[in-house]
């Protein structure tokens, strides 16, 4: 009898069936639940993820930014300021302007400060964010100061017969984030997976020998400042347009740092997957924290969260990194079923 052997690699296959499946469910939410506090969650969630995602590509250049609240506050005022000088019916443009404009500002300081790098490089970018919220707070004129903008909801979209109304829903905002986020994933995968990608991370891993390899450590340190400054503009641009409001308060440094912890707890090993993870778990753990009657609670937590994930798992992994090993132990060996036919081995009993 002819034997064949057909194997299988669940090891791979199953793994990206289940993550399938997580995203087709999450697609879904709003037709099982219409519940404010879990879609408010989810989108919330959401938006810090893409401002995540770019602090991790920021890190794989070996730079430390501590500013990147900065660039969504800039992107937030951008997309405010516009839409109540030209109307809402030009929100969407207002939106694309707030990711060019915070991009080309992260284009111009990168020039100026990845001189530095190192530690000097993290201490500029605090500095730069306690300016951005000075100059909002002091430039009355353009921003309202502390009092801040109200920020009126997205116009509706008109599709045939069919409304898309923000001001009736979350779920409009939902499908957005959704949007969002997958656009954003698709980007900094694809910039991961190619050859610059590689180049941010030998810049990083070493960058004396990258430049004696002739690769230009400025050019390519600024490309992913520039390139995270646009995403994380249109990320404080959402945000600001789903909570209704901006001032200089929303955008303070413990956002930045909220930013650095949830890439630390979700694994800055995968650009897409640690940044959505530790956004996820992070800003849902401290919304039921903050409803707790203890006051500040969450930053304790927070910071406990942090220093177990850096004592107890490997440098440079996070929670992220767990899904892989849990997936190692599942299948120890790959499967095996044999199967006869003529495409088979030629064996034969």
């Amino acid at each position: 009898m002819i034997i064949g052997r057909l194997y299988i690699d669940q090891k791979s296959v199953v793994p990206k069936v289940v993550i399938g499946v997580v995203i087709a469910l999450l697609a879904i939410v709003p037709l099982f639940t219409t519940s404010m506090v879990t879609l408010s969650t989810l989108i919330s969630s959401g938006i810090w993820a893409v401002a995540v995602m770019g602090f991790i590509l920021i890190l794989r250049t070996g730079q430390f930014s501590m500013g990147q609240a900065a660039f969504m506050a800039i992107g937030g005022y951008v997309s405010a300021i516009l839409t109540l000088n030209l109307g809402l019916s030009y929100y969407w443009l207002s939106f694309l302007a707030s990711g060019v404009i915070s991009g080309l500002i992260a284009f111009a300081i990168g020039l100026i400060v990845l001189r530095a790098g190192g530690t000097s490089f993290s201490i500029i970018t605090i500095a730069f964010g306690e300016i951005v919220r000075i100059v909002a707070l002091n430039w009355e004129d353009l921003t309202h100061g502390a009092a801040g903008i109200l920020v009126k909801p997205p116009p509706p979209i008109n599709i045939g017969n069919f409304e898309i109304n923000f001001s009736l829903s979350l779920v409009p905002f939902y499908y957005f984030m959704i949007l969002l986020v997958v656009a954003s994933a698709l980007f900094y995968w694809q910039i991961d997976r190619i050859r610059i990608g590689g180049t941010f991370r030998s810049v990083a891993a070493n960058p004396v020998l990258a430049e004696h390899l002739g690769v230009h450590l400025m050019k390519y340190r600024v490309i992913a400042f520039t390139i995270a400054g646009v995403f994380t503009g249109f990320a404080g641009a959402y945000y600001v347009t789903f909570i209704s409001v901006i001032n200089p308060l929303i955008f303070d440094l413990w956002k930045s740092i909220q930013i650095m912890m949830m890439a630390i707890v979700g694994g800055p090993s995968l650009i897409v997957g640690g940044a959505i993870i530790g956004s996820t778990v992070l800003y849902s753990l401290g919304n039921y924290l903050s409803q707790l009657p203890v006051p500040n609670v969450q930053y304790v937590v927070f910071g406990a969260v942090v220093v177990l994930v850096l004592l107890f798992l490997p440098k440079g992994t996070g929670l992220v990194d767990l899904w892989g090993k849990f997936w190692r132990k599942v299948f120890r060996e790959p499967e095996e079923y044999e199967i006869p036919g003529e495409f088979a081995d030629d064996e034969e009993e």
